[in-house]
């Protein structure tokens, strides 16, 4: 049942149910627009409670430079470029001896090294913090220490200190300054390791502590302590994030100190996450994906496109409340590349159109849209189009605050718009102003307050309505973050936040009841709208929580969060089934269908019955379905007590001549007093999936991920957390997978679902191939061409799932294929659907 899965919400008013909201009347931009149907949410994402991460993540935007020793080669030994690897561990990736590695040292003069000039840069990009390699994993130190001679001022001609220069020209110039600081050091003693998770022995502490603490006391001010790498104990990750903490107790530390000890969480590099992040979190960004440190050899073209990925990057970073900070590799000498700095003047210059589309702007609640993202800065809605939509309209869903003007950000020529509903329509131009991120700004006529996807509104029991509320699993807004066991490979995503969204047209009282499974002693936040109770895990799922009260005619959250957390991270451990919920003093049946029902089978339902009211109740229990269908007899339950809920399964059997679509299931509830709700609800009826175990193959592996993931049943998609994902290698020229079903079927439609974790792009602008003859072309081009071939090209970036209807194509194999000739292929499930087999 769509809305009878995942976590339900039953609420309770006392003062009787609500009901659903008419549909809003369309107005335009040459109407008086009236306030909203609801009053929503506050649609601007708050900052840390923390004053001083606070702080931090009001920095937004920053530069990143990787510059040492590595710089003098270039990415060359030998005469021959090193093609493995970053170009900051040439040391490893070349294996050059600490002896030959000192003759770099030797003929190390940056000279060319301009603090000021590099200040000025930043400041000139938009960026308000710098932050500099001290020391990467060959061990050699950026800045004057004291523990060894293996440094910048002891072990070149140079002789000085130029992180020193640095930090007083960043506070010369007002840009705050920081460190990156690698926990793997090859001159102390560790080994080569191309993870670089190398664990820190005793002998190397010492040293660690040392250097830390002179950082942290010679250089001014820091706002930023980056560490990296290695896999530390608990003990040491905790001793060196202390170390910064005592000496500079407002600079921000990074996740990568490990053991979760950081201030923020340091993302992949380059990624933009595909889902909401809660938490203070960063993106380190860099011109190329291939090194961070200079590479002579590097490839530097096509300077507008550069510009415009970065920007999108950014935007895209902070529209979801990140800080951004983007790399630069000088050369040995000291110079910033003049295509580096090309890149970054030209972000500088898209920023001074759009001064306040980013920069002081905040993340918003909309998320991604299919278009681009969204800021806001007081009044002011920005909206940023990554893709102008053929259609000449874009579309904003939730928009709970009334509009006074919308225009392109820069021009003084206003754009048309309309409301439907609680979204805006705004008709764009022909041609965008901008060629590099056009940006739209709707002026707001108050707060900016947003009604998020999945609000429901409840029904009201005295006109028909049932006085009750069903959100399922995708009706729910989950809020994530990142926890690590101490390394970068064990870093894995978590979940540290439920939210549903309720409406309601009279005020009254709501109560919940958690189905599921909570860590018994974990202490959980349980919040409706304003009000909070806190519950033990083994209470939570066993007695109904409330009342709370709902005000009418505005959105109220339902959240569920860890009260007392370890860490930022820390995963919520609750799996959520369902939560009933129904007017106080009522009994209340309902039912937890899967989403999708397959013609021919038989599924166990269970259906619960919640006692709300103050009486112990008993009576019978059943499920009614379409005529046809059985779903066993009424089953009686009795001494059933306040807050309590009884369960039974139903055996609910689809024929196999069903009509596929959506189907009816109604609770029926009798001999439980006078105040009694049924709950009702549809399911998917579907052909079944003959893809289901088959034989699988991929163009090539890589990151362990088989091709049998994706016929496994398993459509979970965090690739680090539960193996659900296929991969190919990266890069990969036209990256493929297909599945042998055994035989012809006539296929209805194929199910495509992509990863939850990272990377959704690599499920992007793909072709899915149907055939009865095998595919035997690794091209992309001669596979959708051959005969007897059904093609269908989705540009599109793949849902959750994203459903492809074939029209009754027949074949046996079935492949999905990327287009792009670098990007690897990242897939979690195909599901094909047939009608009949041949």
């Amino acid at each position: 049942m769509r809305k009878l899965i995942g976590v339900m919400l039953a609420l309770l008013l006392a003062a009787g149910a609500v009901a659903t909201s008419p549909p809003a009347a369309v107005a335009t931009s040459a109407d008086l627009p009236e306030g909203p149907s609801v009053r929503g949410i506050p649609g601007a994402i708050d900052l840390s409670a923390d004053s001083d991460l606070a702080a931090w993540q009001r920095l937004q935007f920053g530069m990143f430079i990787h510059w040492g020793l590595f710089s003098e080669l270039g990415g060359v030994w030998e005469g021959e470029p090193v093609t493995s690897g970053y170009s900051e561990q040439i040391q490893m990736w070349a294996d050059i001896s600490e002896e030959e590695y000192l003759d770099v040292a030797a003929r190390f003069r940056p000279d060319r090294f301009d603090p000021a000039g590099i200040c000025s840069l930043a400041k000139r990009a938009g960026m308000r913090y710098v932050v500099i390699t001290s020391k990467h994993h060959d061990g050699f130190s950026m800045f004057d220490t004291a523990t060894t001679g293996y440094d910048v001022t002891d072990a070149t001609p140079y002789g000085k200190d130029p992180l020193k220069a640095l930090a007083d020209e960043c506070r010369s110039q007002g840009l705050k300054f920081g460190f990156y600081f690698s926990l793997v050091d090859w001159h102390q003693g560790h080994e080569f390791d191309g993870g670089n998770n190398n664990p820190i022995p005793a002998s190397m502490e010492p040293v660690i502590k040392a250097q830390l603490r002179e950082l942290m006391t010679d250089y001014g001010d820091i706002a930023e302590v980056w560490f990296d790498m290695s896999s530390p104990t608990d003990a040491q990750s905790e001793e060196f994030a202390g170390i910064v903490r005592e000496l500079q107790p407002r600079a921000a530390v990074n996740s990568r100190v490990w053991n979760n000890k950081g201030d923020f969480r340091t993302l992949g590099d380059n990624e933009i996450p595909s889902v909401a992040l809660d938490g203070a979190w960063q993106t380190p960004a860099s011109i190329y994906h291939d090194t961070w440190g200079y590479r002579s050899w590097q490839v530097r073209d096509d300077l507008p496109g550069k510009i415009r990925d970065l920007v999108v990057g950014l935007t895209g970073v902070r529209a979801r409340g990140g800080n951004y900070l983007l790399n630069i590799g000088p050369r040995g000498d000291g110079s910033v590349v003049e295509f580096e700095a090309d890149v970054l003047r030209g972000m500088g210059d898209w920023l001074d159109r759009h001064p306040d589309a980013v920069l002081d702007a905040s993340a918003t609640r909309f998320g991604g849209q299919p278009w681009g993202e969204v800021t806001v800065k007081d009044r002011d809605l920005f909206l940023h189009v990554t893709d102008w939509p053929e259609s000449g309209e874009l579309r904003l869903p939730g928009l709970a605050t009334s509009v006074t003007t919308v225009g392109e950000d820069g021009a003084r020529q206003r754009l048309d718009w309309r409301r439907d509903g609680d979204d805006l329509i705004v008709t764009l131009p022909g041609t965008p102003l901008d060629q590099v991120l056009p940006v739209i700004k709707v002026e707001l006529g108050g707060e900016l307050r947003v009604v998020p996807p999945g609000t429901v509104s409840l029904g009201r029991a005295d006109s028909g309505g049932n006085g009750a509320v069903v959100l399922g699993a995708g009706d729910f807004e989950d809020g994530y973050s990142y926890a690590d066991d101490g390394s970068y490979p064990s870093t894995r995503r978590t979940t540290v936040r439920h939210t549903g969204y309720v409406t309601a047209d009279h005020a009254g009282q709501v109560s919940l009841a958690v189905q599921g499974e909570a860590r018994p002693d974990a202490l959980y936040r349980v919040r409706v709208g304003e009000r909070t109770r806190l519950v033990k895990g083994e209470d939570l799922t066993r007695e109904a929580i409330g009342p709370f009260p709902v005000r009418p005619r505005q959105v109220t959250p339902v959240t569920l969060t860890l009260a007392r957390p370890e860490h930022a991270g820390e995963d919520l451990g609750l799996s959520l089934d369902a939560v009933l919920v129904a007017p106080t003093g009522s009994v209340v049946s309902w039912a937890r269908a899967p989403e999708r029902l397959t013609v021919g089978t038989v599924t166990g339902v269970p259906v619960h019955v919640t006692n709300l009211g103050r009486d112990t109740a008993r009576g019978t229990l059943a499920l009614r379905a379409p005529d046809g269908w059985t779903t066993g007899g009424a089953v009686t339950f009795s001494g059933l007590t306040t807050g309590r809920t009884h369960t039974v399964t139903a055996p609910v059997s689809v024929p196999a001549d069903s009509t596929t679509g959506p189907a009816g299931l109604e609770t029926v509830l009798t001999g439980a007093g006078r105040r009694v709700l049924e709950l009702t609800g549809t399911v998917d009826v579907v052909l079944p999936n003959v893809a289901r175990d088959r034989t699988a193959t991929q163009s090539s592996t890589a990151w362990d991920g088989v091709a049998s993931r994706a016929v496994d049943g398993n459509t979970a998609g965090d690739y680090l957390r539960d193996n659900t994902t296929t991969h190919t290698a990266e890069p990969s020229d036209q990256a493929w997978w297909q599945v042998d079903l055994e035989r012809s079927h006539t296929i209805d439609t194929v199910e495509i679902w992509n990863r939850t974790d990272c990377c959704a792009e690599r499920l992007a602008d793909y072709w899915l191939l149907v055939s009865d003859t095998p595919f035997t072309t690794d091209s992309l081009d001669e596979a959708r061409t051959a005969p007897g071939v059904t093609a269908v090209h989705r540009e599109d970036r793949a849902g959750r799932p994203t459903a492809v209807d074939l029209g009754g194509a027949k074949g046996r194999y079935v492949r999905v294929q990327l287009a792009s000739a670098t990007n690897p292929l990242s897939l979690t499930e195909v599901v094909v659907r047939a009608r009949r087999s041949e």
